[in-house]
């Protein structure tokens, strides 16, 4: 009896370490991926390309796109929309795979590098490669898609092992034909504060953003900037200060010396913003050193080009 006990634990052994070694050999074999999040608006284009019901109530989608080095994907999403500021419904959710390459060409950027998701197919889903962590929907005209001033198109890497190529950053020529222009959006906190020196509570988790950037009317060359957003408002107190600066078009970012880069003078104590021009419609905020801040779940270091009007009464905070 002792020794039929002693067989089958021995037994049971052998096949637990023959399972643990079959698993180990599994995850070592199994391909790189990559994952990007974000949370988007739900224009009726997207709706199409991300198999949502015509009709449904859906103002947010909710991504998770996985990238295999394999050549395949993953794509889990779901939507919902606001009943108000702080009820969000989830009205369902959908999850398929296929396909992926990369491509080349974008509009205003014809040697953008694009990750296409099932290229073959009638609905298939163009990003403009960014750069490594970071892709943006594009849009039917193949240009970057423009989000409102709550959320934008942008996934960002949250969980890597693969490596997508380096992508092409942003346009190489700044060509405007309007003197003013706003553009709004909702970014993470805490690391965008830091990077201008910024003092903010330990629990700030997004940061809302209007900026108001004029040019010359004759000869459209920058002039100067009007900032409104979290940052610069007191609600304890209820006032606000208008950050006001000049502001001019640079170039170079970290992996891209030809970049159009948008610089905004500093403000106070407060140090100088960095915006990356993705296309006409779109900006990206760059850190001090010129790499772009990566976003999380819930929301990306992207403004948005919009028709947002700031009044012209500045409030100075004591």
């Amino acid at each position: 009896m002792k020794r039929t006990a002693v067989a089958t634990i021995a037994f049971l052994a052998l096949v637990a370490a023959a399972s643990f070694r079959q698993a180990v050999t599994n995850v070592a074999a199994s391909p790189k991926v990559d994952m990007f999040f974000g949370t988007s608006p739900c224009a009726e284009f997207v709706k199409t390309r991300l198999r949502i019901p015509g009709g449904e109530n859906c103002d947010r989608i909710k991504w998770r796109l996985t990238i295999n080095e394999s050549g395949k994907y993953y794509l889990a999403h779901e939507w919902g929309y606001h009943v108000d500021n702080r009820t969000y419904l989830n009205k369902g959710k959908v999850s398929f795979g296929g396909t992926w390459k990369i491509a080349k060409g974008r509009t205003g950027d014809p040697n953008g590098a694009v990750v296409q998701l099932d290229a073959d197919k009638p609905n298939s889903i163009d990003l403009a490669l960014i750069n490594q962590d970071i892709l943006h929907l594009l849009d039917t005209n193949h240009s970057l898609a423009v989000g409102d001033s709550g959320a934008s198109y942008t996934l960002s890497r949250l969980a890597m092992g693969y490596g997508l190529p380096a992508g092409t950053n942003g346009l190489s020529t700044d060509s405007e034909t309007t003197a003013e222009t706003n553009f709004s959006g909702r970014t993470p906190c805490i690391e965008l504060a830091r990077e201008i020196k910024h003092p903010v509570a330990a629990d700030c988790a997004k940061l809302k953003w209007s900026i108001d950037l004029y040019r010359d009317p004759q000869t459209l060359a920058p002039t100067t900037y009007r900032l409104r957003g979290t940052l610069y408002r007191n609600e304890a107190r209820g006032t606000e200060t208008i950050r006001e600066g000049k502001w001019k078009v640079t170039k170079g970012t970290k992996s891209d010396a030809n970049a159009i880069v948008y610089q905004l003078d500093a403000f106070e104590y407060d140090g100088p913003i960095f915006l990356l021009k993705g296309d006409r419609d779109v900006l990206f905020f760059l850190a001090k050193d010129g790499s772009l801040l990566v976003g999380d779940t819930h929301f990306s270091y992207t403004l948005n080009r919009g028709t947002v009007k700031q009044s012209t009464t500045s409030v100075k905070s004591n």
